[in-house]
């Protein structure tokens, strides 16, 4: 099988989107994103002195900055910067010792997620992921 090449965009600092971000791939923010995040395969990577103002959702999701929204993760889940919404996560969780929470922390166990546009994905985790 031939390795799959590595897709991240990178949202830099002093960059500034309004509206929805969805993605095929991995995405680090730097910048202020006022919509959701939204990225079907990869790491949702919200840096340090990165903002998001909006919903963000994610095979793997790290917050180091800021998210005024729900969090959504897949996979694995790491927190060491602010989260303002409700926390849902399907994989394993990580609060590290700057983690700021203002919500709820919910284990999901079936994997059907909501996007930003209101569609219903059934989504299905095959035997030799994690």
């Amino acid at each position: 099988m031939k390795p799959q090449p590595l897709n991240v965009t990178l949202l830099a600092a002093g960059l500034s989107i309004h509206g929805n971000v969805i993605l095929d791939h991995g995405v680090s923010s730097f910048g202020i994103v006022d919509g959701n995040i939204v990225s079907n395969a990869g790491l949702v990577h919200i840096g340090q002195g990165g903002m998001v103002k909006g919903q963000v959702e994610g095979e793997h999701v790290r917050v180091d900055g800021t998210v005024e929204g729900d969090v959504h993760a897949r996979g694995v889940l790491e927190i060491n910067g602010r989260v303002k919404g409700n926390v849902y996560y399907y994989g394993t969780i990580r609060l590290g010792p700057r983690a700021s929470l203002e919500g709820q922390i919910k284990r999901k166990s079936d994997m059907t997620i909501e996007n930003a546009t209101s569609n219903v994905q059934q989504l299905s985790r095959t035997a030799g992921t994690a």
